[in-house]
């Protein structure tokens, strides 16, 4: 890992935005790098950043826009200027073709992966092994997670200067509410999906039925990070709890009791209840960073 300071220039690595622009401003090249990507010339895979996916996340972030200036967190001048923002990468977006789109998330997978190979100078950090098992969840886990562990230290480094004292903790008390949601849904999906697969394997043992145990030997994801507060660990734990209730649905699918559609449909509710989160914590990982490099 390389070390570096608060005060060290990273706009490449803090502020996404300005990379996807840089891409978004040289289609040819975009093109190219996500054809490299998935090794042929034809329709890309983007990790749901295509389609509906992409403008339910540009969505998010007009509305996180104008809570932010209800909360009085940005004067109304800015909440324009975001909301100004949303409509051209809408625009920009929809413009792209699925290889454009495609090098652009890549990008920003990219930048998160930088973001955790940097280690903070005078951080107190806890070690973490992660792994994810399915695939689905590594996108998850590399455009929201890295941005969300530095913005909750500089939250707590810079979130007054930034924010001023009261709005502080407004913010602060809408990610616990957000993580603490998660929290009690995964607990409750991981308790539902354990209780049915323990039912089901008695009854197909009971009818002299064969019993499949699949599991996982290659994750997807498989890494060491280095979490900067209680906040990230409680995004890491629920992240490997909701694969553990993957793992649950792998049983169901292969034993014939559910059908990999409506697993699906689960893993995409999650993937949806975790986008608010995501996005707000990105937005305000923004906000925190010119605070920084302004000191």
């Amino acid at each position: 890992m390389t070390t570096i300071t608060e005060e060290t220039n990273l706009d490449a690595a803090s502020n996404p935005a300005a990379a996807h622009a840089t891409m978004a401003g040289a289609p040819e090249h975009a093109s190219a790098t996500a054809a490299h990507a998935t090794g042929n010339d034809g329709p890309a895979t983007t990790d749901g950043a295509d389609g509906g996916e992409i403008e339910l996340e540009l969505q998010q972030m007009e509305d996180a826009a104008t809570t932010l200036q209800k909360e009085g967190m940005i004067s109304e001048t800015e909440a324009e200027e975001k909301r100004e923002q949303v409509a051209r990468t809408r625009k920009m977006f929809r413009d792209l073709s699925p290889a454009e789109r495609a090098a652009i998330v890549k990008r920003r997978r990219e930048i998160g992966r930088e973001l955790m190979d940097r280690q903070l100078s005078g951080a107190a950090v806890v070690q973490a092994a992660v792994r994810l098992n399915h695939t689905r969840l590594k996108p998850l886990f590399e455009q929201w997670w890295p941005y969300l562990n530095r913005m909750s230290i500089n939250l707590q480094r810079f979130g007054r200067s930034t924010f001023g004292a009261e709005d502080q903790g407004v913010v602060t008390a809408f990610f616990e509410k957000q993580v603490g949601d998660l929290e009690a849904y995964v607990d409750e999906q991981l308790s539902v999906a354990q209780g049915f697969r323990e039912k089901t394997e008695a009854r197909l043992k009971e009818q002299g039925d064969i019993v499949f145990a699949p599991s996982v030997t290659k994750p997807s994801l498989e890494i060491g990070v280095e979490a900067y507060s209680r906040f990230s660990m409680r995004l890491l734990s629920l992240l490997m709890k909701f694969d553990k209730v993957m793992d649950h649905f792998d049983f169901l699918v292969w034993n014939g009791v559910r059908d990999q559609s409506d697993v699906d449909e689960e893993t995409t509710r999650f993937l949806r209840k975790f986008h608010p989160i995501g996005v707000r914590g990105y937005m305000t990982h923004l906000r925190l960073m010119t605070t920084v490099r302004g000191r």
